[in-house]
């Protein structure tokens, strides 16, 4: 009998670990945006500015910036599943901080220590999927992942911003976080095999691409030029690994800047009101969550870079036809569903061929090179955003952003020669 259209897409190597992984990602993205639904509360009850107020986030995302890579080498060192866990427990603890803060410098130091805790998720959970999927099923594995992000980032807003109207955003912060060490003690108890070599994916190939250690530890040829920093960074110093971060990078900052902008583009650009806005905003993470699964299918049938060179081509057309779509609810509806739909479809094919790279013993430090991409990128694209907008107009600045995504589309076709 012939697979069902759902067990075509969600059939992968180890679903129950998976899953856990997956969940364990939704709670990171939850976390990353905890802060955003109450900030106008937080700056009525600690008589800070708007400006103060984005400070706390700067705070947050530095930190977790600059902490992915190490975490990346300390997951290569002492094991994936503690240190996931360990980092959610303190991504937890800093919220529960933030929910008893008394003064702005106590806020401060829970978002600081959020940003840590939360920095070891990305290199170890994914490393953790790349490791136990095998080469057929890592697009399918990465689609997934992506979706409990998807998920996480889309129930933030919603659960935090009911319980702080109905109650108030201390109570709030304190049920997140709760829930933050509850699933931590899942995690734990049903992820229980420390050590992934039982589980690790076959080199086998997958969907026309190159079996998954092709390249990745040749020790001749015109690759091994340069040379490697094992005892700093145990990832080979090689072109293939600056093409896949500027790929990362470019990704990274088109959807930190439409996300970041695309509820101020349409009530100031589009004069939707803020309850409008929103919606179409989760509509256009709806697609994104379907992007993401349909995307990491695709990523295991045909060939991944042609599948991530297609998407950015696609996405460059598509940001840039934004500023001659009618300003009116359905075109802006169907609009940003489609843009979703594109802006996301990359991640999967970009994630599976960075897992069809890596190798057990720096899997953990390859993703937090990648990962730091993604952080530059999601920092510097909201920048990118704004002084286009502030420049030229909010309108004129998705196809300003959209010159982003060639880079993207050149970095997918350059891979072609690995």
């Amino acid at each position: 009998m012939a697979p069902s259209f759902t067990s075509r897409i969600f059939s992968v190597s180890n679903p129950r670990k998976l899953w856990l992984v997956t969940g364990a990602h939704a709670v990171n993205e939850f976390y990353s945006i905890a802060l955003p639904p109450i900030l106008p509360l937080l700056v009525n009850d600690f008589a800070i500015s708007y400006g103060e107020a984005g400070v706390l986030l700067t705070v947050f995302f530095v930190t977790y910036s600059i902490f992915q890579l190490p975490a990346g080498v300390l997951a290569d060192r002492i094991g994936q599943r503690w240190l996931l866990a360990a980092g959610m427990v303190t991504l937890s603890t800093g919220i529960f901080i933030a929910a008893g803060a008394q003064g702005y410098g106590t806020l401060v130091f829970a978002e600081a220590l959020a940003g840590i805790g939360g920095s070891t998720y990305h290199p170890t959970g994914m490393s953790l999927i790349s490791d136990l999927e095998t080469g057929d099923t890592e697009g399918k594995a990465m689609g997934i992942h992506g979706l409990g992000g998807v998920v996480g980032t889309a129930l933030a807003p919603a659960l935090i911003g009911s319980l702080a109207a109905l109650f108030d955003w201390r109570l709030a912060l304190t049920v997140s976080a709760i829930v933050g060490i509850a699933y931590t003690a899942t995690f734990l108890v049903l992820f229980r095999d420390t050590d992934t070599t039982d589980n690790a994916a076959p080199t086998e190939p997958d969907g026309g691409d190159s079996p998954k250690v092709e390249t990745k530890t040749t020790t001749e040829g015109p690759e091994r030029r340069w040379s490697q920093l094992a005892s700093l960074l145990p990832v080979p110093l090689e072109r293939w690994v600056a093409v896949l971060f500027l790929a990362n990078l470019a990704i990274a900052t088109e959807i930190g800047a439409v996300r970041t902008f695309v509820t101020s583009y349409l009530v100031e650009h589009a004069g939707m009101t803020t309850v409008v806005a929103n919606g179409i905003f989760f509509v256009m993470l709806v697609g994104a969550a379907i992007s993401s699964v349909g995307g990491g299918t695709l990523a295991d049938t045909v060939d991944r870079r042609s599948l991530g060179f297609v998407t950015m081509v696609v996405s460059t057309v598509i940001l840039g036809a934004t500023a001659l779509i009618p300003l009116v609810p359905v075109a802006l509806f169907a609009w940003f569903f489609l843009l979703g739909i594109v802006l996301w479809a990359a991640i999967p094919a970009m994630n599976a061929i960075t897992s069809q790279y890596s190798e057990q013993e720096f899997s953990g430090s390859l993703f937090g090179v990648m990962l730091t991409a993604g952080s530059l990128g999601g920092a510097g694209g909201p920048l990118l955003f704004g002084v286009a907008a502030e420049r030229f107009g909010l309108g004129a600045a998705f196809p300003f952003v959209a010159s982003v995504s060639i880079v993207g589309a050149v970095s997918f076709l350059a891979m072609r020669r690995f």
